[in-house]
């Protein structure tokens, strides 16, 4: 006996002096959550735990601590409990609990905050396809050695632990809603909000179950990745079990929405487990528990009166307002009393004060506890704050789309604004000068109007945005089409989009439909002008007219004879009409004999200014519509 004894004592000095590394009996509870980032595979991972400051030593250089700088989680398949993946999140940041009674809370050294450690992992869908999914742990040796209901709980580990379904499964786990800093009076009825948020919009079941030790250890504080066949649970007290985890006249439960009541009748420190499964079709796909702690102390019966919000010094249960003008909610005020304010039924950080600012909507109350000493303290009724319905306001136009040089009309509710109602108009960020229900405006952009009602002073507001429509047509000034023939005219449309229509006219000489995007014309007349009529989807117009002349057939002749009688002796080409472009002469072996940009004057069957032998002479000439080739034959 003596030398167990002895070896227990050598065991405590050897942990006392590894304390800030080995033990974590700083952490009164947690949870994991896991969420998708977004792109396909990676997941953001979060631990989050639960400190009791007076045991937290954080660490600096050269001075060990127990705030883990990281820490590793490790996922399993579910099926087979085999090892699958790890991932180290960091330490983020820490948060304050907020303590309804801050004289009890500093009577009891209650202080206690939020440390939350963040990392990514990437799960291959392909290689996480288990039909019955995953789960992901951390553990951690030890907790506090002043729990009340399990055995040994100085060398007890804690497990956190999530479950989540194969990845072809998208889902989120619930999310736990941060715990307001509270505390149990015995003997008394007590309630906590231990619910959680799903991101999927699944079902989620609560219940209380037995936390998991672990398979950590006083020597081996943290876990490790070697599979494990399970996670041991803590053992109760003796007398203690689930259906009274915290014992009393009415134990500790949890209902279907996650409120945990107890009228517990025992004094002490308290931990127990609360479970959250998601069900999706009426089928589990995960879960996550959170460890958690209580206190039991014995409150004074003296209790303050129960606090009465007002507005404006009148009692209200009801409030509404503007979300641009916060009201201002408040309760009677003594330096005896202190004060906690909650928002649906969280407190609410800094808001200790006898008045609160309502910048949203929701359920405010105010807690009143004594400032000097820690006794009961009490709570108002529920006021439901709002925000009030705005003033109706709408713009309606009758096209959301300006045209070029064109205008449009912006009417507030229908044109029919009431007298005693302020009514602003806005482009942009400029204030018109405009006061009446209806607008003219001549340039896009972004109009906003606002209504204004002094009673209860709640502006409506509306936006329209006005673009515009800008598009032109161009065709060639001229088009020179050959008699009896015909030839298309094709506009430039910027920018050019399938929604135009098309008009052309006049009718005479167009071969094509008239609302067809190409003209196809053959004159007849020596000139024509046609006119082309672009219209878009929303009715803007955009025109322009190409004139369109006849161009005489040409003659070419097929020989001459250059022998200065006056007769025949060039290669004249009739009714020409400025219409070839260029003009080429070749010999028998190829070689440019005559070259003619445009046609000034008939070939004279020279070369070099010297006469060429008779025979036949290729051409090339190029007209404004086509390319015409053939031969001419120079006789002597």
């Amino acid at each position: 006996m003596l030398k167990d004894i002895r070896f227990r004592l050598f065991v405590f000095l050897l942990l006392s002096w590894l304390t800030p590394l080995a033990y974590a009996n700083h952490i009164v509870g947690g949870e994991l959550q896991m969420k998708p980032t977004g792109l396909t595979g990676q997941f953001e991972i979060t631990l989050i735990q639960f400190w009791d400051q007076n045991n937290l030593v954080i660490p600096k250089p050269n001075v060990p601590g127990n705030r883990d700088l990281s820490a590793t989680l490790y996922i399993y398949q579910k099926s087979n409990r085999s090892y699958k993946a790890q991932v180290e999140v960091d330490y983020l940041r820490t948060e304050q609990i907020t303590y309804q009674n801050r004289a009890c809370a500093s009577s009891r050294s209650l202080n206690t905050s939020i440390g939350y450690y963040k990392g990514t992992i990437y799960l291959d869908p392909a290689k996480y396809n288990d039909p019955d999914g995953y789960f992901m742990v951390w553990e951690r040796c030890c907790r506090n050695d002043d729990i009340n209901n399990i055995e040994e709980p100085g060398d007890n580990g804690m497990v956190f632990y999530l479950e989540f379904p194969p990845l072809s499964l998208p889902n989120s786990s619930p999310e736990f809603v941060a715990p307001n800093g509270q505390y149990i009076c015995s003997n008394r009825p007590f309630s906590m909000n231990m619910s959680a948020s799903d991101a999927d919009g699944d079902e989620l079941r609560y219940s209380l179950v037995t936390p998991m030790r672990g398979n950590t250890s006083p020597t081996q504080s943290t876990g490790d990745g070697t599979s494990k066949s399970s996670y041991p649970l803590v053992t109760w007290s003796k007398g203690v079990n689930l259906s009274n985890v915290i014992p009393g006249s009415s134990p500790l439960r949890v209902d279907a929405s996650g409120k945990l009541t107890v009228t517990a009748n025992a004094l002490g420190l308290y931990v127990f487990t609360v479970q959250c499964e998601e069900f999706r079709n009426g089928k589990r796909i995960g879960m996550v528990r959170r460890d958690f702690q209580l206190l039991v102390i014995d409150c004074n019966d003296d209790q303050p009166e129960p606090p009465v919000i007002k507005q404006n010094g009148q009692v209200v249960s009801e409030v509404s307002f503007c979300p641009e003008s916060p009201v201002e909610l408040s309760t009677e005020s003594a330096a005896d009393w202190s004060y906690q304010w909650q928002l649906n039924g969280l407190n609410i950080p800094g808001a200790t004060g006898a008045s609160i600012t309502v910048k949203d909507s929701g359920n405010y109350s105010v807690i009143k506890s004594y400032t000097k000493k820690c006794s009961r303290d009490t709570t108002s009724a529920i006021v439901k704050v709002a925000f009030a319905d705005p003033v109706p306001a709408e713009i309606t136009a009758d096209k959301r789309m300006l045209c070029p040089a064109d205008s449009v009309v912006l009417l507030a509710n229908g044109g029919v604004v009431a007298a005693e109602q302020k009514l602003t108009w806005r482009h942009g960020g400029i204030l018109l000068e405009a006061k009446s229900p209806d607008l003219t405006i001549k340039e896009p952009g972004t109009y906003v109007l606002e209504i204004d009602d002094a009673t209860p002073g709640c502006a409506g507001k509306d936006t329209i945005e006005i673009g515009v429509d800008q598009f032109s047509v161009t065709l060639p000034e001229r088009k020179g089409i050959p008699e009896g023939s015909s030839d298309s005219v094709t506009p430039h449309l910027s920018p050019d989009v399938a929604s135009y229509t098309y008009a052309w006219s006049p009718p005479e000489g167009l071969l094509s439909a008239p609302d067809e995007s190409v003209a196809t014309i053959s004159p007849v007349q020596a000139e024509q002008l046609y006119r082309l009529r672009v219209t878009s989807e929303n009715g803007c117009v955009a025109e322009d007219s190409v004139l369109v002349y006849m161009i005489k057939r040409m003659y070419v002749p097929s020989s001459f004879t250059p022998n200065s009688d006056g007769l025949n002796d060039t290669f004249e080409i009739f009714n020409v009409n400025d219409q070839i472009v260029q003009m080429r002469i070749y010999n028998r072996w190829g070689e440019l004999i005559y070259y003619s940009k445009g046609y000034e004057k008939p070939w004279d069957g020279t070369y070099k200014n010297t006469p060429v032998p008779p025979g036949s002479y290729p051409y090339v000439i190029e007209t404004t519509a086509q390319e015409i080739q053939g031969t001419v034959l120079l006789l002597k």
